[in-house]
């Protein structure tokens, strides 16, 4: 289980994601092979954080690990 402010902090930066992601789906300027691969997986991850921080698990990012 994680706590209240990191749920928080989740939600909000899972938001962020989805949001990026699905600006550079829409907007970016580049090839389309990126554009949909790094929108898709801005998407994913972000999902990702607001599904765990409306279960209270860990995230797919959280479990990275410290990197240096």
């Amino acid at each position: 289980m994680i706590g209240k402010g990191e749920r928080m902090f989740a939600f909000i930066f899972g938001l962020l994601l989805v949001g990026v992601g699905s600006y550079a789906l829409l907007f970016g300027q580049t090839s389309a092979a990126w554009r949909f691969g790094g929108g898709a997986v801005l998407i994913l991850l972000g999902g990702n954080m607001l599904q765990s921080s409306w279960r209270g698990k860990p995230s797919w990012l959280s479990r990275l690990g410290p990197l240096p």
